[in-house]
């Protein structure tokens, strides 16, 4: 045989192999062809592939720029370097090769969608260096060459909560949600088999969404996508009657810091987000304590919720004023199934949390709440440590001498506390039945380490 035939049967070898994933295998024949033919386009290109799939991406960059030197006018090459260069962590470079790709005539989905991820991730290094500025204009580029560009959706989404715009931002939250399960979400891999509480509850809810016992062939829960009447209210949502000088002396004051108030929604206010929570299809993460949960980037940031956390700030400025909206998200437990919560601390300076599962439905009243300890978490290491090793914490906790606070679960009761503060779900039993589960909402404001007071 030939070189040149030879040759031409190691690149036949190398492909193969790099189709079946044999990368090593892959990796060596490529090299042996570039011994001999150095700017073989197509096996510099390949190669640099492999090396990127070997996660060796800055090894892979230096052959994928000879493949393009050598043939500019593959578009494929265009591509593929720019990925390279994102792999590497250099969005800035990515976009000015696109930028010249683009002066050079090619253009196309391929191009854009490359482009667009380089906005983002140009995005999420701002927001990485506290550049939050930088980070929304840079996922707003995405999304304007990408609008289906869910994950940028969900990060610009965050950045512009985080920096007050919080309507806006979950616009964009429930965007992102109406892209990965809405009628035009590409199909999802089906799921693994779900926890008993998972299946229970989607059983449930198919029912109530039918209006009764859905019939055989009603579409199950997790392939749906409904979301409730959750619009703004014209009046209050945040019941102003609570922020007195005597909670306000309390917050300032007391240890454990932290404050309880009842009726804490208006009743418009708590009426809606209780139907939005029963006929929304938001209920998409799965705690093997059995409990769910519903994230804004599964659709749990309607217009609604976006006027409770500004209402918040403003209506208890004294204490939020100085801390800036980070996330939010609500809790589902099942009355037989859930354990709750384990002992854990947040990564934020203030929590509120609050109930809204009708007050009937609790077989306790004496608990269903929370159990709030009187030590904080000193650092974010070791709040982390913690959080996830219950032996550990409940250990910390006794060498501490910790006194905990039990907090009974009341409907529409929010508790305001440091979020250092190590807590978990209280002991709970509520009625079985869909709208008897227990709800609890959480909302986090500010850093770890900002002060409270």
């Amino acid at each position: 045989m030939s070189d040149a035939a030879s040759l031409d049967a190691a690149m036949e070898a190398a492909v193969a192999h790099q189709r079946a994933g044999r990368l090593a295998e892959a990796e060596r024949l490529y090299r042996k062809v570039l011994q001999q033919r150095p700017v073989d386009a197509i096996a510099n290109h390949n190669l640099g592939a492999v090396l990127a799939q070997s996660s060796q991406p800055e090894q892979g960059l230096a052959f994928l720029k000879r493949a393009l030197q050598a043939e500019p006018a593959q578009g494929q090459y265009w591509l593929s370097y720019a990925r390279g260069l994102l792999a590497c962590g250099r969005p800035d470079e990515a976009l000015r090769l696109l930028e010249t790709a683009r002066q050079r005539g090619l253009s196309g989905p391929g191009l854009d969608g490359m482009a667009a991820q380089a906005q983002a991730d140009l995005g999420a290094a701002h927001s990485a260096n506290g550049r939050l500025a930088e980070a929304i204009a840079a996922y707003r580029r995405a999304v304007a060459i990408r609008p289906e560009f869910a994950e940028a959706h969900f990060h610009l989404a965050a950045a512009l909560s985080q920096t007050g715009a919080i309507a806006e931002g979950f616009e964009h939250f429930m965007r992102r949600a109406d892209l990965v399960y809405g009628p035009q979400a590409p199909p999802r891999p089906p799921s693994p088999l779900e926890p008993a509480h998972k299946l229970k509850h989607d059983r449930e809810q198919r029912d109530y969404l039918a209006g009764g016992q859905a019939p055989p062939g009603a579409p199950a829960v997790a392939d749906m996508f409904r979301i409730a009447d959750g619009a703004r209210l014209s009046g209050p949502a945040v019941n102003p009657a609570n922020a007195t000088p005597e909670l306000l002396a309390h917050w300032s004051r007391d240890w454990p810091q932290l404050v309880v108030i009842d009726d804490f929604l208006t009743p418009p206010a708590l009426e809606k987000l209780r139907l939005y929570c029963a006929g929304s299809t938001i209920w998409r993460r799965i705690y093997q304590a059995g409990y769910i949960g519903a994230t804004p980037e599964d659709g749990f940031a309607c217009p609604l919720l976006a006027q409770i956390a500004e209402e918040i700030q403003a209506t208890y400025p004294a204490i939020f004023a100085p801390h800036r909206f980070r996330y939010l998200g609500a809790f589902k437990y099942d009355s037989e199934l859930s354990t709750g919560t384990n002992t854990h601390a947040d990564n934020s300076a203030v929590n509120v949390n609050f109930y809204i599962t009708p007050d009937e439905a609790n077989l306790d009243p004496a608990h269903g709440g929370m159990e709030i300890w009187d030590v904080c978490a000193p650092d974010e290491p070791t709040m982390r440590h913690y959080n996830g090793d219950e032996a550990a914490v409940r250990a910390f906790l006794a060498q501490s001498g910790a006194k905990s606070t039990i907090v009974p679960h009341r409907a529409n009761r929010a508790v305001f506390f440091k979020s250092a503060l190590f807590h978990k779900t209280d002991q709970c039993a509520f009625k079985e039945g869909y709208l008897n589960k227990r709800i609890n909402v959480s909302l986090l404001f500010g850093d770890l380490d900002a002060p409270t007071r």
